[in-house]
């Protein structure tokens, strides 16, 4: 049987199982992994319990370093506390069918068991399932209060759950989405009202997919593993409870044949799925050395996620064990839509999503991502975490800049608040200056046109309109109006330049470098513009 003929149960518990195998070998029993970790044992451990005849010594040992592990010791680069949350779910998970490796449960390693008590959704929703899972005492009724307070401030009318408000994230909506998945088809919690969130959750994560399995494409933990694993596990509790909309199985596939392309010899699974993690020399050097590393936050660790994901794809593979596959599957249905902050464009040639750019730096994407049928990606990915001397910066968005007269630039719209004003523009306004962008979406093609109206500057300003980051190989013409991209080609209304004064810049796809069109400001009263065009390739 081919791996394209195999069940997405057999897929998915073969790419766990690839994964438990390179956990064991990057994990020495006695003193654990070399890198930094904040939930990675307890998590290899939950998904080693699932084939204890290969792994049991590997768990045994695992859980032995967990009970003697100081929980109160800061860890990290940035002296982070013990992950509660995360750890106690992957426990009360392994020990949900009876005693493992000579402990009868997770209070014989925990101890007295705490929380870190983080205040955004994906916390909040993940202790609300610990909460329940454990069901001590009073635990259960205060998570069924936590779930609901979760739903009625971040889940939005259209379904999409933002960890943080006003910053969407795919990774974590994903996430969200899968815990109440668990809370229903593990747990037990069927509610009429949990079931209809669970299935608005899911709706808007299909509904928010690329083309080529891309459902983690926006806001922060853009293109890492943890996204990708969640996905499959939330599509595994819809297909499984019924409650998955048409094209879902279609949408696992492709998910699943992504991860499969993404695993190395070992079996594991890189953080960064589109291998953009290799080390990268910046300049000037990052405050955390994370910022290394295109795409990761100064939170993330290589077990953490590994284990994470090799874990969260077994529970996946068994939702679907035994589930009968419908006999033919329903392709992803075109889209398009604005729903919930974020604009959806999707045709069997090129799919596209925009997001604003206000909320902070990691959730912005002003102009479109694309990803094309054949999986090619024109335009950049924006984003990154901003920290104190942080190699991502405003510099980094597609949005207009002033250089003053002393070669110094400005961002016209940091800080600038920024709304949709119908499905195709979205405006940014602060005192002094009024920015549109619009959007147009062709069967094979995307046009992009800025117009911008200025009340204030400085004398000897200059503007630079378009000011667009392009990935740092992009090819021009000799007259710079048109652009080589992978996939396809941006064809500018005005020749634009390179800026070498910017310096590089950073974002999710890695280096970029500026090239603009430098003119005067506009007078008072009057607009100035750039349109841009991207040309898909068949």
């Amino acid at each position: 049987m081919t791996t394209s003929e195999a069940s997405p149960a057999d897929r998915l518990d073969a790419l766990a199982h690839g994964i438990a195998g390179a956990l064991a070998d990057r994990c020495d029993r006695r003193h654990g992994f070399r890198e930094t970790e904040f939930y990675g044992t307890a998590f290899a451990c939950m998904l080693w319990r699932r084939w204890p005849e290969r792994f049991g010594e590997d768990l045994t040992a695992g859980l032995e370093r967990l009970r003697v592990q100081d929980k109160r010791a800061r860890i990290g680069a940035w002296q982070n506390p013990y992950h509660w949350e995360f750890v106690r779910f992957a426990l009360a998970d392994l020990f949900r069918p009876g005693p493992a490796a000579g402990f009868a449960d997770s209070i014989e390693i925990l101890g007295r068991p705490r929380f870190v008590g983080t205040r955004v959704a994906n916390w909040m929703l993940l202790r609300s399932t610990v909460r329940i899972l454990e069901g001590h005492g009073a635990g259960p009724w205060f998570g069924r209060l936590e779930r609901r307070f979760v739903l009625a401030l971040h889940q939005q009318p259209d379904g999409f759950i933002e960890d943080q408000r006003g910053a969407p994230t795919q990774q974590y909506h994903a996430f969200m989405a899968a815990l109440l998945g668990y809370q229903i088809a593990v747990l037990g919690e069927g509610s009429t009202f949990l079931r209809n969130r669970f299935a608005a959750a899911l709706e808007a994560l299909q509904r928010t997919a690329l083309h080529g399995g891309e459902v983690n494409a926006v806001g922060r933990g853009r293109f890492q593993s943890f996204g990708y694993a969640a996905a499959a596990l939330a599509l595994a509790f819809g297909i499984r409870l019924g409650l998955a909309a048409p094209g879902a199985e279609t949408l696992l596939q492709a998910i699943v044949q992504r991860l499969e392309r993404a695993t190395g010899p070992d079996g594991a699974l890189p953080l960064m799925i589109d291998g953009n993690d290799a080390r990268t020399e910046t300049d000037p050097a990052p405050v955390h050395p994370h910022q290394n590393r295109i795409g990761w936050h100064s939170y993330n660790n290589g077990p953490d996620y590994l284990a994470f994901s090799g874990a969260i794809l077994k529970l996946a593979a068994e939702q679907l064990d035994g589930v009968a596959r419908p006999p033919a599957t329903d392709p992803l249905p075109d889209e398009d839509s604005l729903g919930d902050g974020i604009r959806i464009f999707r045709n069997p040639a090129y799919a596209a999503i925009v997001t604003l750019p206000h909320a902070e730096l990691a959730a912005a994407q002003p102009q479109p991502y694309i990803v094309t049928a054949s999986g090619q990606r024109p335009l950049p990915s924006y984003g990154g975490e901003k920290l104190p001397g942080s190699i991502y910066g405003p510099l980094a968005l597609p949005l207009p800049v002033f250089e003053d007269a002393s070669g110094s630039f400005r961002p016209l719209l940091d800080g600038a608040l920024f709304r949709w004003a119908g499905p195709n523009r979205i405006v940014g306004e602060t005192g002094t200056l009024r920015f549109e962008r619009t959007f147009g979406f062709a069967a094979d093609a995307v046009t992009i046109e800025d117009a911008l109206t200025v009340n204030v500057w400085k004398d000897g300003d200059l503007l630079h309109l378009p000011w667009l980051p392009l990935a740092d190989a992009t090819d021009t013409g000799a007259h710079g109006a048109e652009f080589s991209l992978e996939g396809g080609r941006l064809i500018a209304e005005a020749p634009l330049a390179p800026v070498p004064a910017a310096g590089a810049q950073y974002g999710m796809s890695g280096r970029l470098r500026v090239w603009s069109r430098t003119i005067p400001p506009p007078p008072k009263g009057k607009i100035a513009r750039a349109v841009c065009r991207i040309l898909l390739t068949p």
